[in-house]
């Protein structure tokens, strides 16, 4: 009879402890999902140590490595696009203080001079490169002109040092061909031959980046921050989960509202300022 007793008595305890599983599930889910953060995106194109090139587009080494050391001192911790998607859409928790780096282009520079200070203060970065391009320098081998971007082997060794994410910047749309501006629709262009065009433009980056990598990237960052409700449209049927803007705003996002994701604005970082004044002239 004491076994019977026994077994009884354990049967309730395991019923009621995932009687209690199930509300703390329950509860937890239902808080992340009205939870609404703010997520402040700063937006970096080129480091260099050419004076005459430094503006709002380029910036010292050592002024992204105070960056750096501004963050960590403040409690700020960086994320990937990726992990905010999976925040918003799954609800997967995130570190206090989440703030995203963002690079534009795809310039040697994200390797010569990023990504070591990425891997010594052990922090993230998203970058956004041009495929045509890139496909060029890694077919060329040349890095000796004033402009030099990055090559896929780069590519692959920021990616797989985890200290880096990749996204779309388009393939060969970064131009202004056609009278379009990056991702707008051409004048005279119907609907048809613009979604037509854009798809085939953003598919193939996104087809290369697959072959190169083994990544499928999940986030167009549109050049020039020229978009349209027509592009974030043929975005969402081509599968994507979110888009960067150049709009100067810091972003409120709340879990399971995916279109928070769409037209993310990012803070600009430009040389003789730093990320404390950026991220204060935006604060709210």
């Amino acid at each position: 009879m004491s076994k019977r007793y026994t077994a009884i008595f354990l049967m309730i305890i395991l019923a009621l402890m995932g009687i209690f599983y199930i509300i703390q599930t329950h509860q937890s889910s239902g808080q992340a999902e009205n939870q609404t953060i703010n997520v402040p995106i700063i937006m970096y194109h080129k480091i260099t140590q050419v004076d005459t090139m430094l503006g709002d587009y380029a910036i010292t080494p050592d002024e992204f490595e105070e960056d750096l050391e501004y963050l960590k001192e403040n409690g700020y911790h960086t994320i990937t696009i990726s992990e905010l998607i999976d925040f918003i859409s799954k609800g997967l928790p995130l570190p206090d203080k989440p703030i995203i780096l963002t690079f534009d282009d795809g310039y040697f520079s994200d390797y010569k001079y990023a990504f070591p200070l990425l891997k010594e203060y052990d922090m993230k970065a998203t970058f956004s490169i041009i495929g045509k391009v890139t496909d060029e320098y890694t077919q060329e081998g040349r890095q000796d002109i004033l402009y030099p971007h990055i090559t896929w082997s780069m590519v692959i060794d920021m990616v797989k040092s985890g200290h880096a994410e990749l996204q779309n910047h388009g393939y060969d749309i970064h131009g202004q061909s056609g009278g379009a501006k990056g991702a707008n629709q051409r004048k005279g262009e119907s609907d048809d031959e613009y979604r037509d065009r854009l798809s085939a433009d953003i598919n193939l980056f996104q087809a290369r980046a697959l072959e190169m990598t083994g990544i499928m990237p999940t986030t167009f960052t549109y050049p020039f921050g020229a978009y349209s409700q027509k592009s974030e449209d043929i975005l969402r049927l081509l599968g994507f989960s979110a888009s960067l803007i150049c709009a100067e705003k810091i972003n409120k996002l709340t879990v399971g509202d995916n279109d928070c994701l769409f037209g993310m604005g990012r803070l600009l970082r430009a040389h003789g300022t730093s990320i404390s004044e950026v991220l204060e002239k935006y604060d709210e």
